[in-house]
């Protein structure tokens, strides 16, 4: 009888070890992976970087190295200097926004256009770092530009297209979100020099609100591009968005419909 007891002991402790062990596996934590083209675009939404970034892990992927980034006001020439700058500049901002440090792809800023079998070569390697860089992070959110591109800038239509072209390639929309950030007609206006580009306000159907203080962490990581944009620019930047009292930013999700129809 004593032996029974045991038995039963040992048995119901045994099949609740293997529940817990099941409940922990089956948790998952959220993963948010903003892919971007150039060192500071990442300040476009970095107030919705430091809002999640209080609870979840935020990555950060960097395409170009950004070697042709030159500014008036700084005179660094274009090559590897101002590259080592551009990556200094962007670990800064990763720890003023309270993310982990960006990952570099290395690719070239302008993706070598000029020379169309360089620039296949550059699309064809993206590809790859980026499907490498997925497979490691394993997200459960990507982040990345619209086709609108935020300012078209050709590079970042080409990050968004490319991640795009492997979210759908390798089947990713049943286990990872994907996000578009753009802006909307007001908020395009709002920056009149810097030629946005802006969707219609029914196409969002993500509009994410951030504190003060998670606004404060972005204006901070902006001041680490000092190769970028002038004294001038950065105290403007500051200002219009601390009279921008509504704080948000908008998110398109991309939707995949997975009935197969057989008309369109």
């Amino acid at each position: 009888m004593k032996n029974l007891v045991l038995a039963s002991l040992f048995l119901g402790l045994l099949l609740s070890c293997q529940t817990e062990v099941k409940e922990n596996t089956e948790t998952t934590e959220e993963r948010f992976l903003l892919i971007v083209a150039h060192p500071d675009d990442e300040t476009a939404i970095g107030p919705v970087l430091a809002k999640y970034a209080k609870e979840h892990p935020v990555h950060l992927i960097i395409a170009t190295n950004g070697d042709l980034g030159v500014t008036e006001h700084a005179g660094i020439p274009a090559g590897d200097s101002l590259v080592q700058i551009r990556k200094k500049e962007a670990i800064c901002s990763c720890e003023k926004l309270g993310i982990n440090p960006p990952v570099f792809l290395g690719l070239k800023d302008q993706l070598e256009m000029k020379d169309m079998g360089k620039y296949y070569g550059q699309l064809d390697l993206m590809k790859t770092l980026i499907k490498k860089e997925i497979d490691r992070i394993k997200p459960s959110k990507i982040l990345t530009f619209g086709p609108d591109g935020d300012t078209g800038h050709p590079d970042h239509r080409m990050v968004g297209i490319i991640t795009t072209e492997i979210y759908l390639r390798e089947g990713l929309s049943r286990e990872v979100d994907l996000y578009y950030y753009g802006w909307t007609k007001k908020q395009a206006a709002k920056y009149w020099d810097w030629n946005l580009n802006y969707l219609a306000d029914e196409e969002f159907n993500y509009r994410i609100s951030f504190s003060e203080a998670e606004e404060q962490q972005a204006l901070e990581s902006i001041t680490c591009y000092q190769s970028q944009y002038s004294e001038e620019e950065i105290d403007r930047w500051i200002k219009l968005e601390q009279e921008d009292q509504e704080n948000v930013l908008y998110f398109r999700k991309f939707h995949t419909e997975y009935n197969l129809q057989t008309e369109l």
